[in-house]
């Protein structure tokens, strides 16, 4: 296709607060500027306000949801919906990001043509949503499946068993700006979606606390966590608790914050914790940037500063403990506020490593062409793949009926 013009669809869960969020804005932002139109499916929230000018964003209630919470009637009516949206608006190329909505995407391909690939954006999803690698074993074949690392691959291989051969491409990232001197704000930071998958702030909090009374130097700092979850109550409560033992306000949770005070936030912490696209942002701006631990096996423990490790080119998430040397949080935010050394090597391995392997327009100019790339595919293969996802589809409504049957619509 030599359409100059495309118009690309990004179908994802939610445009909440999120790394995930985040990378689809800095996404959409090149795409425009150089010359796409861009449209986002998704079920909403609060960084749909940050979606860059000309981005047009369609609600579609329950993209992010999974087909068994519909009844079969009601799942037909969605997915007229869903494909009325894709063909009023002429996409030319679908992304599909995980859970729910590739799935979605896949069982109306019959019925758009238009063609998709799958972009994972958290492996976790394999744990929990088995169309979801029937989908990726049929993609996968003809070079349609997408990741962010290598370790990304690894991790999904080992809980589907299939031999993946997926692009890997790194998280495009706008560098937040920065000097290189060090800030006089004393706070440690902490920015994530706060959900279940992200249940290392807990630990945080609990080892910060641990270190602010054993520790003269770190009663001079606080710890800030930005974001928004299911565990927001839970994590506030805790940070109550510990507020009010030592009578005074330590841990501070400030819920949502985006646009110039959330850069501003970053810009002026002494040091980073935290994973994804949050991480590359405080290491983009020089920040001793702390690896948390993304998994139950890996989230009580912090995994080396971003960049001191040859292995950290391709992680940003840590789902195994494999060549690692994991600390405490308590001791590793303990080497950075004790030691002035520590805290510029540490900021300056960050920068550098995101210089090297995040450069916003080099990977944007990669995506362009893989857009290209996915078009030609389905031009080439497109009765094929049709084939292969009519197959999935008798598959998915045979895992329907189970599953009523096993467990009813809505539990």
């Amino acid at each position: 296709m030599n359409k100059e013009n495309l118009t690309v669809a990004f179908v994802t869960p939610l445009m909440i607060i999120g790394g995930a969020e985040t990378y689809i804005i800095n996404k959409c932002e090149w795409l425009i500027a150089n010359g796409f139109n861009v449209i986002v499916i998704s079920e909403g929230g609060e960084n749909v306000a940050n979606l860059p000018k000309g981005t047009v964003h369609i609600r579609l209630e329950g993209i992010s949801l999974p087909p068994l919470v519909f009844s079969n009637n009601q799942y037909n009516t969605f997915k007229q919906s869903l494909i009325k949206i894709l063909l009023d608006n002429k996409i030319d190329v679908i992304e599909a990001h995980n859970s729910y909505p590739i799935v979605h995407v896949a069982a109306v391909y019959k019925k758009t043509k238009i063609p998709f690939f799958i972009n994972v954006l958290s492996e976790l999803a394999y744990r929990r949503n088995p169309l979801l690698k029937i989908v990726t074993r049929k993609l996968n074949s003809f070079n349609l499946f997408y990741l962010l690392t290598p370790e990304m691959q690894q991790f999904i291989e080992g809980v589907t068993k299939i031999k993946l051969n997926p692009h890997i491409i790194p998280i495009p990232v706008k560098a937040i700006p920065h000097d290189k001197g060090f800030s006089d704000h004393k706070y440690i930071l902490s920015v994530s979606r706060l959900s279940e998958d992200k249940d290392y702030v807990k630990h945080l909090i609990q080892d910060f606390y641990q270190l602010y009374q054993s520790n003269e130097v770190a009663k001079e700092y606080n710890l800030i966590i930005v974001g928004d979850g299911i565990l927001y109550k839970e994590l506030s409560q805790l940070a109550i608790n510990i507020n009010t033992k030592v009578n005074k306000e330590i841990i501070q949770l400030k819920g949502t914050i985006v646009g110039k005070k959330l850069e501003t936030l970053y810009q002026n912490c002494t040091m980073f914790v935290g994973m994804g696209t949050t991480l590359l942002l405080a290491a983009s701006c020089g920040k001793p940037s702390l690896i948390a631990g993304f998994t139950r096996e890996t989230n009580k423990l912090s995994w080396g500063f971003w960049g001191q490790n040859n292995l950290d080119v391709n992680i940003i998430v840590i789902n195994s403990a494999k060549n690692r040397n994991p600390d405490s949080f308590k001791t590793a935010i303990q080497n950075i506020i004790e030691s002035d050394v520590h805290r510029s090597d540490a900021g300056n391995a960050a920068i550098n490593m995101f210089k090297e392997n995040y450069d916003y327009d080099s990977i944007m100019k990669l995506w362009k062409q893989e857009y290209y790339k996915s078009i030609a595919i389905f031009e080439e293969n497109g009765d094929q793949i049709e084939k292969d996802l009519k197959y999935y589809e008798l598959w998915f409504h045979l895992y329907r009926q189970i599953r009523r049957v096993v467990k009813p619509v809505g539990i």
